[in-house]
This record gives C-alpha cells, sequence and structure tokens, in this order.
C-alpha cells in the first residue's frame, strides 16, 4: 500500500506542461506616407441649368406673316438680327409713299413761304417806319413760316416712322438664340400683342447651384460686373470624368434661399452650353432643365493632409503605423471636409504612414506589417487617389 501511496505522490507533484503564449499575427496593410502640402479646397452641389436670356417674341407691327425662315421652328438656331419672319409689306409702302408725299407739299409750301418772307421784309424796309417788336413779326410774317416748317418737320417724323415700320415688318432675332416654343405659322394675322415664339439665349446659360449656407465662406463671389469669380468643374448626369465637364464661373450669389431646402443659391455662368462653337464640339451639351452637380474650386489653405474620407474613423481619428510597426489610433483636427475627401489641419506629422486597409477590430498597439506588393505612396490627393483597395471595402472600426 505504501508503493502505491508513493507512485501517486510523485505523479501528482510532478512538473506539468503548460501551452506557451503565442505573439499574435502581425496584420498585412496598405500605408500612404502624409505630407502637409498646400491644399486647394473643393466645393461640391448640385443644381439645375436655367436660361440667362430668355424672351417671348412679339410684333411691333400687325399685319399677315407672308414668309418664315425654316429655322422657325422648336430647336431652330438664329443669330443676332437674323430674320425670323416677315409681314406683309403692302400697306406700310403705301403709306410710307403718301407720307413722302406729304413732306414734299410741305417743302413747297415753305419755299413759297420764303418768297413771301422776302417780299415783306423789301416792303418793311420801305416803309421806314418805327414798330414794335411784335408788330415787326407779323409784317415779316415769322408766326406763317414757324408754321410751315413745324410742320415741314411733322411730316418728315412721319415719314421716319413709317419706314420703321416698314422695316418692322421684317421680324428679327434679339439675340444668339434658339427657339424654344413657336406660337404662329404663315398666313396667320398677327397684332402688337400675338406671341410668334419664345427665344432663349445661346451665348451662355446659368447654372442654378444650392448649397449649404456655410460654404459659402470657402468660395470667392463677385459683387460686381467683374470676371473674377471662382472656377467651376460642372459634370453632366452620368459623368464625372472630367475629360468630359463642363467649364463654369461663380457671376453672383441669389438674394433668397432656396424655399425647401433653405440653401443659398448662386449663379454659375456656362458659355457655349449647346457647343455651338467648334472648340466645344466634343464637349457634352447642358440643356436647360438638366440636374448638374458641380465641383467649385474654394479658398487655397496654405498647409494641410489631405485623405480619403473613407480613412476618417469615428470621432475624427485616424489609423497610423508607428515606427514599431504598430496600430496608433490618433484624433485629429478636421478643417475642411470634401465629398469624397478630407483636409486635415494637425495631429499628424510629415512622414506617418496612414493605413488605408480595413481593419475589423482596430486595437491600439495591434502590430502590423506592410504589403509588399504595393509600395507605400506619397500623399498627392488633390489630382488622384494614390492607394489601392484590394479585395475588400473601406469600413469605420468597432467601437
Amino acid at each position: 500500500m505504501s508503493g502505491v501511496a508513493i507512485t501517486i505522490y510523485l505523479l501528482n507533484s510532478g512538473p506539468q506542461a503548460r501551452p506557451a503564449k503565442r505573439a499574435p499575427n502581425a496584420i498585412l496593410v496598405e500605408v500612404q506616407k502624409l505630407y502637409s502640402e498646400t491644399q486647394q479646397t473643393v466645393v461640391s452641389g448640385m443644381g439645375e441649368i436655367i436660361a440667362a436670356r430668355e424672351v417671348e417674341l412679339k410684333p411691333q407691327v400687325s399685319g399677315e406673316i407672308i414668309n418664315i425662315s425654316k429655322e422657325f421652328q422648336p430647336g431652330g438656331y438664329f443669330n443676332a438680327e437674323e430674320e425670323i419672319l416677315s409681314i406683309d409689306q403692302s400697306d406700310y409702302k403705301l403709306i410710307l409713299q403718301q407720307l413722302e408725299s406729304d413732306v414734299a407739299k410741305a417743302e413747297s409750301d415753305l419755299d413759297m413761304e420764303m418768297g413771301n418772307q422776302r417780299i415783306s421784309e423789301r416792303e418793311y424796309t420801305l416803309l421806314g417806319e418805327e414798330v414794335s417788336d411784335e408788330e415787326k413779326n407779323l409784317i415779316l410774317r415769322k408766326p406763317q413760316l414757324e408754321k410751315l416748317q413745324a410742320a415741314l418737320n411733322n411730316a418728315h417724323a412721319k415719314v421716319d416712322q413709317a419706314r420703321i415700320n416698314l422695316q418692322r415688318t421684317r421680324v428679327k432675332a434679339p439675340f444668339n438664340g434658339v427657339v424654344v416654343e413657336k406660337m404662329v405659322d404663315k398666313g396667320a394675322k398677327i397684332g402688337e400683342s400675338t406671341t410668334l415664339a419664345k427665344i432663349v439665349g445661346t451665348d451662355h446659360f446659368w447654372l442654378r447651384l444650392s448649397l449649404p449656407i456655410d460654404q459659402l465662406q470657402w468660395l470667392t463671389i463677385p459683387n460686381d460686373n467683374t470676371d473674377n469669380g471662382a472656377l467651376v468643374n460642372i459634370y453632366p448626369q452620368g459623368t464625372a470624368s472630367p475629360e468630359i465637364s463642363r467649364k463654369g464661373k461663380v457671376v453672383r450669389l441669389m438674394a433668397a434661399l432656396e424655399e425647401q431646402g433653405r440653401m443659398a443659391q448662386i449663379l454659375v455662368r456656362i458659355d457655349d452650353p449647346l457647343c455651338l462653337e467648334e472648340e466645344n464640339r466634343d464637349k457634352p451639351k447642358l440643356l436647360l432643365g438638366s440636374y448638374v452637380r458641380a465641383e467649385i474650386a474654394g479658398i487655397t489653405l496654405d498647409s494641410g493632409y489631405k485623405i480619403d474620407r473613407a480613412n476618417l474613423h469615428d470621432n475624427n481619428t485616424v489609423w497610423l503605423m508607428d515606427e514599431d510597426g504598430r496600430l496608433d489610433i490618433r484624433q485629429v483636427e478636421v478643417i475642411y471636409k470634401e465629398r469624397d475627401r478630407v483636409i486635415v489641419k494637425s495631429g499628424i506629422e510629415d512622414g506617418e504612414s496612414l493605413v488605408v486597409s480595413a481593419l475589423s477590430s482596430p486595437i491600439v498597439g495591434t502590430p502590423l506589417r506592410l504589403n509588399d506588393k504595393s509600395p507605400i505612396t506619397n500623399n498627392q490627393m488633390a489630382n488622384e487617389d494614390t492607394t489601392v483597395q484590394k479585395g475588400k471595402s473601406r469600413q469605420n472600426h468597432a467601437e
């Protein structure tokens, strides 16, 4: 029995094997080197293309339309002073001829009166009497002369008006424009209150852009007729590439807020929106009523770090890889937020490595190792993305 007891004691009091703690595996990540640089802010917004010049074309004389241009239809283009339609001139030519006859008669009457003036002046000289100024004017027939001169001037004015009315029978485009709506056709009898068409100017359109009020501080908005407004890139619906964008310039801040969203509204001028000029033929057309996205070049900041918004996590924190290859979660000061990127003012030092890979459970001190196939990149966010994400979408870290 004593032997059994000794055996059991030896078995229980002998050294026991314990599992060794394993060092955590380093997580494979991609990083981006950060350097403070001059940063261009960009303000994004959505807006509608509207007409800058629009008129309801009406005639200035009445009559029957006897001829119309082949371009006088919706979508037809006219240059300034190009004839759109013409009205029957017969009555206006007859009126002009009659009034020109009245001018000839008035000139003849004036010539005869000038003869009478000379006769009256000789008679007054031969009379040799002293008379008052009023009597002298009557003797020399001054009132008759003034009456006939006024009649001649009136006759000339009527002729001038008749010529103007004759010219107005040819209705011309008031500016370079496109027909949006056509209301009359050949053979119609029209008056001065008749609307012929609705025409929109084609030299430039406006983009009425809606922005949050707090974004206005980042923009250069002129308050006069100078051409120093902020530059704008305009992207038509379904496009996002700079190669197919249009250029514009901020011209005005509208006085009223948007009714529904209570947002500020600015006007952006877009030259040749319908691409009628040769240099714009290969660019996308911006049609009236189009809803487009725009990016406005804002104020330039002297320094800052620009990073993707996807790399800014909860409570304005970023993930950094420290010199020992471990994860550091750092809170930063964000000075400006764009649609896809943010500009960080402080909280980062030049040359630090931003972790751009997705981490399911980020914990300070977690060992990291670089993906050798993806080199550490410089911070060139102003022009293009410089990091490559393989197979995973970026996500915020769990708290």
